[in-house]
């Protein structure tokens, strides 16, 4: 955790908001995975029914153009930061670009250093070992599923749904329950725990996000009336059916704080991590998950505190997950340190009405599966009601050498069917040079770096095993696939003399004759199998001190394969 100087340390102000007589608001941000700007049935969506979120948002203050990134993992390191995720290293999902700098800082840290006490309970998929855990970046109560997704690879091994094991801060335990409930439930403990003060409670859930497990009876009412996607994606009733599970689970946290009575001065933000899945229905918005059409990343977005913000308001200025923490902040009465670099803007005036509109800005956003991001690639430059795109590049495709920018009225055509560019040339190169200079800008680490990841580090202070996984390898050829290759960035300084190191092949390599290499710096540790049992373990070795890549390598015949995962710990 990165200290702030005292000098500039967060602290209160004597605004109208937060500090008075020592009544800082709390703060409850609840964020789903995966769910759509239409995937609610306040905006239209006659099918699906969560009629809590309706409620919620007649109460709140719905702002009508929120973005976030069109990936999760982007989308948190953004929330967390306020700032634009190239500039965190926490630029797209896996293989090494989900590992934010922990340098980086937090909100949690911010809201912990002025006195908050602070937990998440979810998804986190910002690290999966020290220093880049939600422990490490300021969260000081943590109950969270590992990688991505709840039985991706870097999570418990063999996890579902259900009884889901979670790591509860340093310790894993096994959980009762479907893992909404068990996150919603575990948020009302950790606020009923900290009622006397101050809180940060942050709720991102992985749902509605894949596997799509949900029972039964939630799922028959959407498969009885024959809810399906267009095309290949035929899993909508199982979205359908977790949003309706959650709705209910929400509005049992809204209850607990009702019975706590902390609604009045509580900021309750519901809000998702990016567009959706499934293109069911998609309140006229274009495209989906990964892209920078409208419903590729525009999120539902409720704010709702009571004591300062009238409710049932819907607002129509852009804003940002960029803006959550320096909104947040000046809610709280917390005052940023001047060294702390923003992209984002406290939307505090607007929300609580003290202004009608903000001042027009540009905003930006971009998202590129590749180690260093694309100029052009799939990109979006928004101010006022306009909005420039060039939307080839959102998977693997080629983007033309000249590509073509479209410009749209957003709020005239929300669905972004009437390219007006050639009508306002100027218009799209003024946003275009625009977008140039910011790209150039936010991508300049990852350009001199060539994206290399930021290292986990060996450090007594976590106490479960180290996991390296395909979630955190790096390299040309890693990925997700069984023929995949990757190292992993590592720093050992020397906390720990010795260690015992756990090599785990991928299953369809076990029982087969092989030969499997640990390297580190210049250490070669290898063995021979006539059958690749299912651990190899070299106990009580020695790791030389310093930063570089580490590797696990298996060699069937004069094929190299990589391995499933390799476990560090201090020696037994």
């Amino acid at each position: 955790m990165k200290l702030l100087p005292v000098a500039l340390l967060a602290v209160l102000s004597c605004s109208a908001f937060g500090a008075e007589q020592g009544k800082q608001p709390n703060i409850v941000l609840l964020m789903t995975d995966d769910q759509g700007y239409g995937e609610v049935g306040f905006h239209g969506n006659k099918v699906l029914q969560t009629p809590n979120l309706d409620r919620f948002a007649k109460e709140g203050t719905e702002l009508e153009h929120f973005y976030v990134s069109p990936m999760c993992t982007p989308t948190r390191s953004s929330l967390m930061t306020g700032r634009y995720h190239f500039r965190t290293g926490a630029h797209d999902t896996y293989i090494g670009r989900s590992n934010m700098n922990p340098e980086e800082t937090t909100i949690a840290e911010i809201f912990a250093d002025a006195g908050y006490q602070t937990g998440i309970f979810g998804k986190w998929h910002l690290g999966e070992n020290y220093p880049m855990r939600a422990q490490d970046q300021g969260f000081q109560k943590v109950v969270v599923h590992g990688g991505g997704g709840i039985g991706q690879f870097a999570d418990y091994p063999g996890n579902t749904y259900w009884d889901p094991t979670l790591l509860y801060n340093d310790s894993f335990k096994k959980a009762e329950g479907y893992c909404t409930d068990v996150f919603i439930d575990e948020s009302i403990d950790f606020i009923s725990n900290n009622r006397e003060k101050p809180f940060f409670c942050y709720l991102p859930l992985n749902i509605p996000h894949s596997p799509f497990d949900i029972d039964a009876e939630f799922l028959e009412p959407y498969e009885s009336q024959g809810v399906r996607d267009k095309g290949k994606r035929q899993w909508t009733a199982k979205i359908y059916g977790m949003l309706t599970q959650f709705d209910g689970a929400f509005q049992r946290l809204l209850d607990a704080l009702d019975e706590m009575e902390l609604a009045e001065n509580t900021i309750v933000i519901f809000m998702s991590d990016n567009g959706p899945n499934s293109t069911y229905y998609t309140a006229g918005l274009r495209d989906n998950k990964g892209s920078v059409y409208e419903n590729g990343f525009r999120s539902p977005f409720v704010i709702r505190w009571p004591e300062a913000m009238k409710g049932g308001r819907k607002l129509k200025d852009p804003a940002m997950h960029i803006d959550l923490l320096p909104t947040l902040a000046e809610a709280c009465g917390i005052e940023l340190p001047d060294t702390l670099k923003l992209d984002g803007k406290s939307l505090l005036p607007l929300l609580t009405g003290e202004v009608e509109s903000l001042p027009e800005r540009y905003l930006f956003m971009q998202h590129n599966r590749a180690n260093v991001p694309q100029k052009y690639r799939n990109f979006m430059v928004r101010k006022g009601p306009f909005k420039v795109v060039q939307g080839i590049g959102k998977g693997f495709q080629e983007v033309p050498k000249n590509p073509k920018f479209e410009l749209y009225d957003i709020e005239k055509d929300p669905g972004e069917k009437n390219n007006i560019a050639q009508e306002h040339p100027e218009m799209v190169t003024e946003f275009v040079t625009k977008y140039e200079q910011w790209f150039d800008e936010v991508t300049a680490d990852l350009q001199h770096t060539g994206g290399t990841p930021s290292p986990y580090i060996l450090d007594p202070v976590q106490k479960q095993d180290y996991r390296f996984t395909w979630q955190c390898w790096f390299g040309p050829d890693a990925n997700w696939r069984p023929t995949a290759y990757g190292r992993w960035m590592m720093t050992n300084p020397g906390e720990i003399e010795r260690f015992d190191v756990t090599i785990i092949p991928q299953k369809n390599h076990l029982g087969k004759a092989a030969k499997i290499k640990f390297i580190w710096q210049d250490q070669v540790l290898e063995n021979s199998y006539d059958k690749v049992p299912a651990r190899v373990t070299l106990e009580d070795i020695e790791l030389a001190e310093g930063t570089g890549f580490m590797e696990a390598q298996l060699f069937i015949g004069d094929k190299l394969w990589g391995v499933k995962e390799v476990q560090i710990s201090a020696a037994k």
